[in-house]
């Protein structure tokens, strides 16, 4: 998926051992080839070349995934949206050309855009529109480490912190010490606190992550699904919930729809967020940063 996986357990544990770490690594590969728009032979890869035909794609594990992204979607206005994929290829392709794409261009990608277009009928999914594309990038990891942790569970095994590109961690269980102390990187450089994190996910999203440079000009690469643009604010949101697939996505939506939204939204889908940007550091009541030294 572009980045790297890390395993921690507590090795004290008689449920550790590297049988389980292999089970996590074997169950990342799989979520790759289902969820790779980079792998030709994904669902995922095989699905946007069928798009526009009615018939769509037979693929079972891909149908859950997509089932899950597009009520995620729904339930965050939009801001986050599966379906992307149409406008960041438009914004690649214009900064591997350096120059901006007209609104003519935009305008077209965004009207092969959204979930309603999205069709999953019990193992088969479908694009209306031809032209349409799907893109989990980072979704997919979250994706991948609910499964994980679910193995872990069934498996009994020793609690563990799974990381995933350091953008996406998720604890199962409590380790002998006690919750796993994070550290919170902040944008500016050194760190903007720790917090503790036990049976919970965190992801964090920013318009500093992979910028792209497009006409001379260096531009985040978060594209709002609403309006075509890359996301102009400079800022950083990390999110903890229950379910890191649902961290993702909340982070993604709550850089898309600005501060003003972060705690309606981490209300509305039982979150915690820390916001950052120029104006300084704002936390949901539970988020629980510490201040360190």
């Amino acid at each position: 998926m572009g980045t790297l996986l890390a395993v921690s357990m507590a090795a004290s544990h008689p449920g550790g051992g590297a049988r389980h770490v292999g089970a996590a690594f074997d169950i990342a590969a799989r979520c790759e080839r289902l969820m790779s728009r980079h792998d030709p032979e994904s669902d995922v890869s095989r699905l946007n070349r069928v798009a526009g035909e009615a018939a769509g794609l037979w693929a079972p594990e891909l149908a859950r995934i997509l089932r899950v992204a597009r009520r995620l979607s729904r339930r965050l206005e939009g801001a986050f949206d599966p379906t992307i994929g149409p406008v960041i290829d438009l914004w690649r392709r214009a900064a591997r050309r350096g120059s901006r794409p007209s609104s003519r261009s935009v305008a077209a990608a965004l009207a092969r855009v959204g979930v309603d277009g999205l069709a999953i009928t019990r193992d088969r999914v479908a694009l209306a529109c031809p032209g349409t594309s799907i893109d989990l990038d980072g979704f997919g990891k979250g994706l991948a480490l609910d499964r994980i942790a679910s193995g872990l569970r069934r498996a009994r095994g020793a609690p563990a912190l799974l990381n995933f590109g350091e953008s996406s961690l998720l604890a199962v269980g409590r380790p002998p010490g006690g919750p796993w102390p994070v550290l919170l990187r902040h944008p500016s450089g050194g760190f903007a606190g720790r917090f503790l994190l036990a049976d919970r996910a965190c992801s964090t999203s920013s318009t500093r992550g992979r910028p792209l440079r497009v006409g001379g000009r260096t531009v985040g690469d978060i594209i709002d699904p609403l309006t075509g643009q890359p996301v102009p604010r400079r800022a950083q949101v990390t999110v903890v919930a229950a379910s890191a697939a649902a961290t993702e996505a909340i982070a993604t939506a709550l850089v898309v729809l600005g501060r003003d939204a972060v705690d309606d939204i981490a209300r509305r889908m039982d979150a915690e967020a820390c916001w950052i940007d120029a104006a300084g550091v704002h936390t949901t009541p539970r988020f629980g940063l510490e201040r360190v030294r």
